[in-house]
């Protein structure tokens, strides 16, 4: 089942200074995929001194942000989904039309996790790829 509502926006939160390869390569073809599906792709809450591999900043469909989700989205927090592995809920295909915006990462907090949701409601997201989960949310969320 695909939704009809707004254009759908997935989030990873990279709080980290430095960006490895291979996050470069899962990111590059996250953002080129949702491109291709309609959808926008975030970076957010990017440290302004990231340092990433040549090219990546040019990289089709990534958008790249200091600001943080909260502050991105404050106007329609009810649609941000915190994709979490411990909440309650499981994601379905149903949350397509409840949420727009499905965000992944850093926003939980420490590791281990505090459980710090910043008032979006989260759902369980099996650990996996970014790509996979992107993919799925695409296809039928």
């Amino acid at each position: 089942m695909t939704s009809t509502s707004a254009q759908k926006v997935y989030i990873v939160e990279h709080l980290d200074p430095e960006l490895e390869q291979w996050s470069s390569l899962e990111y590059r073809t996250i953002a080129a995929e949702s491109q291709d599906a309609g959808a926008l792709f975030y970076l957010s809450s990017v440290p302004t001194n990231l340092q990433v591999p040549e090219g990546f900043r040019d990289s089709r469909g990534l958008l790249i942000e200091q600001r943080g989700v909260e502050e991105l989205f404050a106007h329609k927090k009810e649609r941000v989904c915190l994709l979490d592995p411990s909440a309650k809920t499981e994601l379905c295909p149903e949350d397509g039309d409840k949420f727009d915006v499905f965000l992944f990462g850093g926003i939980l907090g420490d590791d281990p996790p505090r459980g710090q949701c910043h008032g979006f409601e989260y759902v369980v997201l099996v650990l996996i790829d970014y790509r996979s989960h992107i993919r799925i949310a695409q296809e039928g969320v």
